[in-house]
């Protein structure tokens, strides 16, 4: 792997794939083609779809339009990273290009602090432990698959990606604005690849999951009001994984009792109706021993304990920053937060 390229999902995480997230078929992979749904051989494990590289100014667009009725927030924060979105084509991209948008199942984790002489589980969202994996992993999937051709460099594509995945018909918008994948829910991970290859364009109009109609989940179990029930568009500026991924202090109009997760939020996708039959499997990120817990918790960490923490934090995003994640866990448990079971 190109190391100067490398990315791991805490990268992704912060830096683009909140902002997707924010706005808004297990075991099979979409085709190239509409007319073809169906298995395709060597795409076991991810869905993918396709579109034109020129709809990219209607992605653009669409956030202009947002913007200009006043929909999206002004916290600084969240102007940043919808600021690093990348409308230009890639150098050399003929507008015969496609992008390809491409969805990975991922499961919920937990790691146990032993506290107090018991064990306390701790959810780690979908997403925020990190495999190892980096772009060219995931490229190797699209060429095993020939989806890409091997004299293709596949550039990543920095675009709102969950509007793109709604948009080629890979997944829908929940009302939490998350976008739900068939056989994956909400827990999946999106990448977006420009390729030189004409592909199938399925753009389509921004769709909402059919679940929705009616359910209003999500709405109540959100802790901080970030989920809106008139306006598609949620608050970003009240979501709790906006603060709680940063190191920064978490504003004092976050109740108490918000704190459910190490890192992120689990709120409103636990209870959620669409993901009842993809919480099976919860990954197991180990245990970290008492002392050491007590020692994050109460801040002394010489350098050796620094070590042997780091390592078992190294899956957790954030877990190279201890301050950060015992900031994270303190909150949790005044918070009482749930822990890591069966689904509620």
């Amino acid at each position: 792997m190109d190391r100067g390229e490398s990315w791991t999902r805490r990268e992704f995480l912060r830096r683009t794939a909140q902002a997707a997230a924010l706005l808004g078929l297990a075991g099979r992979a979409f085709p190239a083609r509409a007319s073809a749904i169906g298995p395709v051989p060597g795409t076991e494990g991810f869905h993918w779809r396709s579109v034109s590289v020129r709809h990219v100014a209607e992605l653009r667009d669409w956030m202009d339009k947002l913007d200009r009725e006043g929909r999206l927030s002004a916290d600084k924060t969240w102007r940043g990273i919808i600021g690093s979105f990348q409308y230009a084509l890639p150098p050399g991209m003929a507008d015969t290009g496609s992008l390809v948008v491409m969805s990975l199942p991922l499961a919920n984790a937990a790691i146990t602090f032993r506290i107090a002489g018991r064990s306390r589980r701790v959810w780690v969202p979908s997403g925020y432990a990190d495999d190892g994996r980096g772009l060219d992993d995931f490229r190797g999937l699209l060429y095993a698959a020939g989806i890409a051709a091997a004299a293709d460099d596949l550039p990543r594509a920095r675009l709102p990606l969950k509007q793109l995945a709604v948009r080629s018909g890979l997944a829908a918008y929940g009302r939490n604005n998350i976008a739900y994948v068939e056989g994956f829910g909400s827990f999946h991970q999106l990448l977006a690849f420009y390729c030189r290859r004409p592909l199938e364009d399925h753009w389509g109009p921004l769709r909402m999951l059919p679940e929705c109609k009616g359910c209003s989940v999500c709405l109540r179990e959100c802790p901080t009001g970030a989920i809106r029930r008139q306006d598609f568009v949620i608050d970003p500026a009240r979501c709790l994984t906006l603060y709680n991924e940063l190191p920064a202090p978490i504003p004092s109009w976050v109740p108490a009792t918000a704190h459910n997760a190490l890192v992120g939020c689990l709120k409103c996708q636990l209870r959620c109706p669409a993901n009842e039959e993809v919480q099976a499997r919860t990954v197991d990120l180990g245990e970290v021993p008492e002392g050491e817990t007590a020692a994050l918790l109460a801040g002394r960490i010489d350098g050796s304990l620094e070590r042997v923490l780091k390592k078992r934090l190294s899956r957790v995003s954030g877990g190279d920053d201890l301050a950060y994640i015992a900031r994270n866990l303190k909150l949790l448990l005044a918070g009482a937060g749930p822990e890591p079971g069966p689904r509620p």
